[in-house]
């Protein structure tokens, strides 16, 4: 039988035998590290959303939970199932429109992060920025008292400062520059580079030339995208080079006048979408105690990844994403294990989502579809890349101060350093799960190691994973997740300044 075959067949075996009794069997470790290599093995060909893959890690994390003794929470079993469509840049036609005139091919590029093409043509007033830059921390907002609300905001590269090269997120990059723009209602960034998509200009231009052909994905629920609720805090960018730009609007980017144009942005996508499906993975865990059954701790992590990609003869096409995020879903069914083992006074939602690598989907959804009521969620924590840890964690509570003043105090006795985020300026609330709970005002922790060469790689494999130390800041986030789950009053949440959302 192939080496698939039997892979297939043995999780067949696991998710269809019989329960035995709940509670976690063998070394934290040694499971840690089972879970992983499984969602990481290339028999699940780097859990893209939608794939075949992904199912297989759905249902090896819905055995998981069975077998641990957690109680199925959607309503329909394990799975709470939502759709996606998908196209791909290169078979699509699109075209682009600026000021009336219509952008030569080669001149631009459009990363289309989340928009339907069923939904029209993007038409839409431009609103010049300068830069585009928000840095409260600076005392920089380029967006202060413009007009952005379902608009177009032009962004030039650059910033009041010297860039770093080798950054994609921050503030004075593109990523920054479109969170800022889409948090204030913006529906397009059109930011003016030289750099399209240049693998050897910048980390940025390289990002983009990684970007330009991967495959388009969004979500086809209703109530979900333009007009209903954020799939993310992510809107399309429309990237286009100075000169022409300049020849559309008659004038250089860095000579328009500051505020609305009065010419307007038109991009058309013909596109052959693909209809899909995906699934997030749900338990729940009962609290003991009657006054606090009705409280809720939500723990998640996504199990998805960015897929296999076509590659030349030779080189490996598969992204694992051993890190990302194999490392925080294990993490997740470890914590499950350990609580129902032993159920808490508050009841727990375990909650492993899709399609975060696309833009938040299984997030957006469950937010959308939520099993317990946002105002009854006391904390959600969340594990994404906890893998790499040379014996530290950042614990990030972007709002939830006590949340981290509260992982410090537990982390010694796990031989354990937690710090504070380390890339402050990165936003990264508007990046992960835990975004769609702390638009509710849910107060939120996010344990993470960090960035690595690996990240986004194919190189991203269980071999490279450090399991001694996940494996204390497992222990950590139990510590933690009990503290709050066995009464702790529910922390106090206040919104950062720089944190809106639409």
């Amino acid at each position: 039988m192939p080496r698939a075959s039997i892979g297939l067949f043995l999780l067949l075996l696991v998710a269809c035998g019989p329960s035995p009794a709940p509670g976690p069997a063998g070394s934290p470790t040694a499971r840690l590290q089972a879970d992983l290599h499984f969602l990481a093995d290339d028999l699940l060909e780097g859990r893209g959303t939608p794939s075949s893959g992904l199912d297989r890690a759905a249902l090896y994390l819905e055995a998981q939970l069975r077998l641990a003794g957690v109680r199925a929470a959607a309503p329909d079993g394990y799975r709470q199932w939502y759709r996606i469509g998908e196209y791909r840049p290169q078979q699509a036609r699109i075209s682009v429109r600026v000021g009336g005139r219509e952008l030569a091919a080669g001149s631009w590029l459009l990363i289309n992060f989340g928009r339907d093409p069923a939904l029209g043509a993007l038409d839409l007033e431009l609103v010049n920025a300068g830069f585009g830059v928000v840095a409260e921390e600076k005392k920089v907002s380029d967006l202060e008292g413009l007009e952005v609300r379902g608009k177009a905001v032009i962004a030039r590269k650059g910033a009041p400062w010297p860039l770093d090269a080798s950054a994609v997120f921050g503030p004075d990059r593109a990523m920054g520059k479109l969170l800022a723009s889409v948090a204030r209602g913006a529906q397009l960034l059109v930011y003016v580079t030289p750099d399209l998509a240049s693998a050897t200009a910048d980390t940025e231009s390289g990002f983009f030339a990684q970007m330009k052909d991967a495959p388009v994905g969004f979500v086809r629920e209703p109530g979900l995208g333009p007009g209903g609720q954020p799939a993310s805090a992510l809107n399309p960018i429309l990237i286009v080079t100075p000169q022409a730009l300049a020849q559309a609007l008659g004038s250089p980017a860095d000579q328009l006048p500051r505020g609305p144009l009065g010419k307007r942005v038109e991009i058309r996508i013909d596109a052959q979408v693909r209809d899909g499906r995906a699934s997030n993975v749900a338990g729940r865990i009962e609290g003991t105690d009657p006054a606090l059954r009705d409280q809720w701790i939500v723990l998640t992590a996504h199990y998805d990844h960015v897929g296999s990609h076509e590659v030349p003869a030779g080189q490996d096409g598969i992204w694992n994403g051993a890190d990302d995020n194999a490392s925080g879903s294990v993490a997740v069914v470890e914590l499950a294990r350990r609580l129902a083992a032993s159920p808490p006074r508050r009841s727990v939602l375990v909650l492993l989502t899709s399609g975060e690598d696309r833009g938040l989907f299984g997030s957006a959804f469950y937010a959308l579809r939520p099993m317990v009521p946002m105002d009854r969620v006391v904390l959600n924590v969340n594990l994404d890349m906890i893998g790499r840890s040379q014996g530290q964690v950042q614990a990030i509570a972007h709002g939830a101060p006590a949340l981290y003043q509260k992982a410090v105090e537990l982390a010694a006795r796990h031989n354990l350093r937690v710090v504070e985020d380390q890339q402050p300026l990165w936003r990264l609330s508007y990046l992960i799960d835990s975004y769609h709970f702390l638009r509710f005002n849910v107060p939120a922790i996010f344990f993470f190691t960090g960035v690595h060469p690996d990240y986004h790689q194919p190189s991203d494999t269980a071999g490279k994973i450090r399991y001694a130390e996940l494996t204390r800041i497992v222990d950590l986030a139990a510590e933690m997740t009990r503290h709050w789950a066995d009464g702790a009053a529910r922390p106090e949440f206040r919104r950062p300044d720089w944190f809106l959302t639409p």
